[in-house]
């Protein structure tokens, strides 16, 4: 295929590369992997923006409320289409074992990421690789205060304009080279060789309700948190807890950033704090905010999960009216939060999910000795006032929201016990199949994913380049 095209029929096909999902994750793959392979992105939604999917609101939430149609959406492009933009970085204990955090400590490092910084930067259109908030207010246009001693200061960056793949990307123009890109089509199984170590095919089923399969040499599943979960769960004719799950991980350690307002602590309004609630620009003419959090050597000692405090203004709010505090928070990785599959099925005789998601007895503590340290160093600086306390107690399913992050449920680890995936994202059962997305974190930070998983999908890519040289010798 000499250049990039959408297609549409109910033929068999055999690539060398089966992209299994045509997210940011799936097509940023397939741009890189294109021009020396045969590849093939398969995308449930269309190639034109447009409402979303109506199964995007199927499944039940048994825990914490969770609005399946609202935190994703089935087009081409993924969810860039909705996204908000918030890019950050992890920090490098985000990657450690912590002997306070059951389940933490990736198979690899942040300096495993750090040949791609510049690359994910480029990709999701941000003026710079550099987060470290001096630099970035080191001659802002339009700066913000960013000296707060004790508390450890941190940078989102945004990009300019934000990423969106289905808008931005030339899909239809050629410049993915080498790629066929099947829209409105549906991965319904998952097919294994006789003995099962491998991916035999992919059974696809076209919008006008025709099937074909997917052949393929390397099959990547990027599908989002939660479908690709759902897929590999669902495909259970051959083994009955599903593709890539002897481990019995997959779905396990569902992650949010959840975020609670801290109503007991007042900001005075005339602190510079308060400028927190509005953007900077840096440089660039790109935006940029700012947040706080405990710092690093405190988290240890106090044995808290990672998270950070922001100010902010609901959109109700005036912009005259003082802004508030909120903290959004790392989660416990926990057996019992966890995606499954219902008793019901959709449209297309595939089961629906059942999401638990809870939080923790760990997930309390650090949301409430996280506020009590920020509130009183804040007070110490004269930026308000502490009127009342967080404690566990209140933190009430009413108070928590979600951020629309889906992580953790095919996660990655060192050995096949204690996840789904390895350090290079390839399943712990099947040769030549891997899964990319924010589900394959191990542990889940304070940042938004973003940034981190384009770092994660350029590594993959590189690998999987390595791999298809290999295949051709």
């Amino acid at each position: 295929m000499a250049n990039q095209k959408l297609v549409h029929d109910n033929a068999d096909h055999h690539v060398q590369v089966a992209i299994l999902g045509g997210g940011l994750a799936g097509l940023t793959l397939a741009r890189k992997l294109g021009a020396n392979a045969d590849v093939m992105v398969v995308e449930r939604g269309g190639s034109h923006p447009g409402a979303a999917d109506p199964a995007c609101a199927e499944g039940e939430a048994t825990g914490l409320p969770y609005p399946f149609a609202d935190t994703r959406d089935f087009r081409l492009g993924g969810s860039t289409s909705i996204w908000a933009g918030y890019c950050a970085e992890f920090d490098d204990l985000d990657f450690a074992p912590r002997d306070w955090v059951p389940l933490s400590g990736w198979p690899i490092s942040k300096s495993d990421l750090e040949p791609f910084r510049d690359e994910a930067a480029h990709l999701l259109n941000l003026s710079s690789a550099d987060f470290r908030p001096q630099s970035i207010a080191k001659g802002a246009k339009r700066p913000l205060p960013v000296d707060l001693p004790a508390l450890e200061v941190t940078a989102w960056r945004f990009g300019r304009p934000k990423l969106n793949i289905l808008r931005q990307w030339p899909l239809q123009s050629g410049k993915l080279r080498d790629v066929s890109i099947q829209t409105g089509t549906r991965v319904v199984d998952i097919r294994l060789s006789a003995d099962h170590s491998t991916v035999s095919h992919a059974l696809c089923l076209t919008d006008s309700g025709n099937t074909f399969r997917l052949y393929a040499d390397i099959f990547v599943i990027s599908m989002g948190g939660l479908e690709s979960t759902r897929l590999l769960l669902a495909a259970n004719s051959q083994r009955p807890e599903g593709v890539a799950n002897s481990s019995g991980m997959l779905g396990k350690c569902f992650c949010e950033h959840p975020h609670l307002s801290v109503d007991g602590f007042s900001i005075h309004p005339d602190h510079p704090l308060t400028s927190w609630a509005e953007r900077g620009v840096d440089t660039h003419d790109h935006p940029f905010a700012f947040c706080v959090g405990v710092p690093q050597h405190e988290q240890a000692e106090r044995q808290l999960l990672n998270a950070r405090a922001h100010i902010y203004r609901t959109p109700q709010m005036d912009l005259q009216e003082t802004p508030q505090l909120g903290i959004f928070l790392e989660q416990c990785p926990s057996l019992s939060s966890q995606l499954s599959l219902s008793k019901n099925n959709d449209a297309d005789g595939i089961p629906n999910l059942t999401l638990n998601w809870n939080i923790n007895e760990l997930d309390k503590h650090s949301f409430c000795k996280t506020a009590q340290f920020i509130c009183e160093t804040l007070e110490a600086a004269s930026a308000g006032v502490i009127r009342s306390r967080l404690e566990p107690d209140a933190i009430t399913a009413n108070k928590i929201l979600h951020s629309n992050h889906q992580l953790g449920t095919t996660r990655m680890s060192a050995s096949r016990e204690f996840g789904v995936v390895d350090a290079d994202c390839r399943s712990h059962d099947h040769a030549n199949l891997y899964v990319i997305g924010g589900s394959v974190f191990s542990t889940v930070g304070w940042a938004n994913p973003s940034y981190t998983l384009a770092l994660l999908t350029l590594r993959l890519a590189q690998h999987l380049e390595a791999e298809l040289k290999g295949f051709s010798l």
